[in-house]
């Protein structure tokens, strides 16, 4: 049975997700998922690996087409504009377009190596918002000093660690000034000591109100910065509630094996 979200106060939803499936051939990876996402909100999306958690996001960012069910940003229907009464699949250009309100982060960092720190932080201004070089510049250093790298402008990308890599990749996506933040798994990648750094930002853009969806493995992390935190199994939503209702009052028995299986893991 799908995942029923409870009567939550009427605090208006700045992303909303109705019935949303999508299939990869024979294998449904989104079945009827529905979730609400307030402004300001940190939801953590945890579950075991394969659940969908990925693609959820792909589909927020409409990086993955869908094919059943509703999915709308502030009041844009993503994925699809009606033309001449009859809804449509978004061309490359207006997916494009719509990429622009929603940065994305994930543990493939893909800052372009022949460019320095600064110049992958101002290249999206600059070329697709048509900000001058001057005003990308001052935003750019701004944004650096606040991920922790204010002293690595002039670096290129293989002088940075893997966590010093992923900051920059969060300050590039900063700088398109973003509705909201998606992380995929942005840490899997780091050396257990360098996961801390990039926690650090993403929990300090959430104390500055930053709306994000995190597809995480970091229990941690979802525990003490999420506000909500939804569990995928299957496919499909199986609970979602604060942090402190799913961690330590868990309703469903698949999310109390799910967190015994990963502390437990954890711990050896």
């Amino acid at each position: 049975m799908n995942y029923i979200p409870p009567q939550q106060p009427a605090v208006p939803a700045l992303i909303r997700i109705r019935n949303l499936t999508k299939n990869f051939g024979t294998n449904r990876v989104l079945d009827n998922v529905s979730l609400d996402i307030a402004q300001g909100e940190v939801r953590c999306i945890i579950g075991p690996s394969g659940s969908g958690k990925s693609t959820l996001l792909r589909c927020l960012n409409a990086l993955t087409g869908f094919d059943s069910g509703a999915l709308v940003l502030d009041d844009t229907r993503v994925g699809y504009a009606e033309r001449r009464g009859v809804l449509k699949p978004w061309t490359a250009r207006e997916a494009a377009s719509f990429r622009q309100r929603v940065g994305l982060v994930s543990q493939h960092v893909n800052l372009f190596s022949h460019r320095t720190v600064i110049e992958n932080v101002i290249e999206g201004p600059v070329q697709v918002l048509g900000t001058s070089k001057a005003v990308a510049i001052r935003a750019a250093t701004d944004l650096l000093a606040r991920v922790g790298l204010a002293d690595k402008h002039d670096s290129y990308p293989s002088q940075l660690s893997g966590g010093q890599q992923q900051r920059a990749a969060i300050a590039r996506a900063l700088a398109m000034e973003p509705r909201v933040m998606l992380f995929d798994e942005a840490t899997s990648a780091l050396d257990p000591e360098l996961v801390s750094e990039v926690l650090g930002v993403m929990q300090a853009l959430a104390s500055d109100g930053m709306t994000m969806v995190v597809v995480t493995h970091e229990m941690r992390f979802a525990q003490e910065a999420g506000d909500r935190v939804a569990v995928m199994d299957g496919g499909r939503i199986i609970e979602d509630g604060t942090a402190s209702e799913v961690f330590l009052r868990p309703r469903e028995p698949r999310t109390a094996q799910f967190l015994k299986d990963h502390f437990r893991t954890a711990a050896a």
